[in-house]
């Protein structure tokens, strides 16, 4: 059956005969004839047991709907996932049914011909959807996974209530943010939570926007393709902003050896004032925040940079992550394969995603009873402008040369001009934009 329409989320649990996960176990569609089983790996972080819980409900309803698709599940999280994944494929080895990204941080995977183009399928209800969450994913045009949502990689979360305690407003440039750094730390608090253990938070959180201002659209295309360098100014002018913050003391402490979710975990027990994520941490600060917390928590972009050629106010946007299939799956798998991709995306999917606070990417009203902060990110995205997400434009191998020099240059080791610097030159020798 095909269903209409769509909302969003990022969560799933594991499969090992049943499914469970650390709270229970759900009932299985019994082993009949007919039933169609599918091998599903996807992403999770197991320990966020907020997703977790609000997924198992998501999962149930898909098996109580569609009691003759079974769905095992194998489960992993940042880089581990990514590694397998990509070694999936080279293996020729690939489950039938993949969480992957719509850019470049899962295009080597998808743009090896081991993925289906959905498009035959999303054409019957293309026009439910915001038209960012279907833009092209292939060289042809091709689109690998449904996108979840459309998501702003880049949110300055600020608590309104601690900077009332302390005498602060939100700052209007940079120099102001740094400037409110010592007030903050006398009181005892973080003056920015972030996390940067896996080095992607760096990137895609903060570093994206950054560039975005500093250089725009059409200077990262530029740069895409040689005809501008990462060694320019309006690559190394975003990164001096990322080692000016660090200088300062502006970020948590340890943050190169913090674990994704501690600055979370900071904002939520109200130890920092400033929380840097994107926009997708909104579903976890519903589900873990109270109710009179939500009323103080504001949504903005980072200040005003000194130079600001590109766009100003801006954050970072890409079309959301979702479901893919095997090329190799065919007739009555793949149309199996479709009705969990849409599920997970669609109506009845989102519908429980909602409560979590998920914002839906079709072009429908939120409902009235919306969270609060759901209602937030949804007037946040409507009025700002955004840049590329780094990792989504470039070859994914190539962060694994960026990741690891962002953490070296807060630590000292180089500066902000040598970062720009070797990554260029792997990008000029590598990056697949450049061929």
């Amino acid at each position: 059956m095909l269903h209409k329409r769509f909302l969003m989320v990022f969560a799933i649990v594991a499969l090992v005969g049943g499914f469970v996960f650390a709270g229970g176990q759900s009932e299985q569609p019994a082993e009949d004839d007919g039933v169609i089983t599918l091998q599903v790996q996807h992403y999770l972080d197991l320990a966020d047991n907020v997703s977790a819980s609000n997924f198992q409900e998501l999962v149930d309803a898909f098996h109580a709907a569609n009691p003759d698709i079974r769905l095992e599940f194998d489960y992993l999280f940042n880089e581990p996932y990514h590694n397998k994944l990509q070694s999936s494929a080279i293996a020729g080895q690939l489950a039938d049914v993949m969480f992957l990204w719509p850019g470049k941080r899962t295009g080597e995977v998808t743009g090896s011909g081991a993925i289906k183009d959905l498009r035959p399928w999303i054409e019957q209800m293309d026009a439910e959807f915001a038209p960012a969450a279907l833009a092209p994913q292939g060289a042809n045009g091709e689109i690998y996974e449904l996108p979840e949502q459309v998501t702003a990689t880049h949110v300055m979360f600020s608590n309104d209530r601690l900077m009332d305690e302390l005498g602060l407003e939100f700052p209007q440039t940079l120099e102001e943010l740094i400037a409110q750094g010592e007030v903050i730390r006398e009181a005892g608090y973080i003056p920015i939570a972030m996390d940067n253990g896996d080095g992607w938070q760096m990137q895609s959180c903060l570093l994206s926007a950054l560039v975005a201002r500093t250089g725009g659209r059409e200077w990262l295309d530029a740069a895409r393709v040689g005809d501008a360098s990462f060694s320019d100014p309006e690559f190394v002018n975003a990164l001096r902003v990322i080692k000016a913050l660090y200088d300062n003391e502006m970020f948590s402490p340890g943050i190169n050896q913090a674990a994704y979710g501690q600055a979370l975990t900071d904002f939520v027990t109200e130890n920092a004032v400033y929380f840097i994520d994107g926009g997708w941490r909104t579903a976890n600060l519903t589900g873990e925040m109270t109710d009179d917390q939500y009323d103080y928590v504001s949504y903005h972009v980072f200040p005003a940079l000194p130079q600001e050629p590109g766009i100003p106010d801006s954050t970072a946007v890409v079309a959301g992550t979702g479901f893919g299939m095997n090329a190799d799956l065919e007739g009555a798998e793949a149309d199996a394969a479709w009705e969990w991709i849409y599920f997970f995306a669609g109506p009845e999917g989102s519908a429980i995603k909602a409560e979590q606070g998920w914002l839906p990417a079709v072009q429908i009203p939120l409902p009235e009873d919306s969270p609060v902060l759901t209602v937030k990110l949804a007037d946040f995205l409507g009025s700002t402008p955004g840049g590329y997400v780094i990792d989504a434009v470039m070859d994914a191998e190539g962060m694994g040369v960026l990741h690891p020099l962002l953490q070296e240059m807060m630590f000292g080791n180089v500066t902000p001009q040598e970062v720009g610097d070797r990554y260029e030159a792997w990008v000029a020798a590598n990056d697949s934009s450049r061929s």
